[in-house]
């Protein structure tokens, strides 16, 4: 029981520190025009990917609009 409660508080850490840095990295890059959803699947993937994950976010972001 202790394993699933540390793995949900740790996945919801995660998820929670994406998103911050999900809005900053959307307010750096409001001045070139882009701008990367918020929503629960982009924070994870910022969460737990880190820089590289959000650095593929803005990727994908940029060959699917442009």
């Amino acid at each position: 029981m202790k394993k699933i409660v540390y793995l949900a508080v740790l996945t919801a850490k995660k998820t929670i520190i994406g998103a911050f840095f999900l809005y900053i990295v959307n307010v750096l890059i409001n001045n070139a025009g882009m701008h990367i959803a918020m929503n629960i699947a982009t924070s994870c993937i910022a969460g737990f990917l880190g820089l590289p994950g959000i650095i593929m976010l803005a990727a994908i972001h940029i060959f699917i609009f442009n």
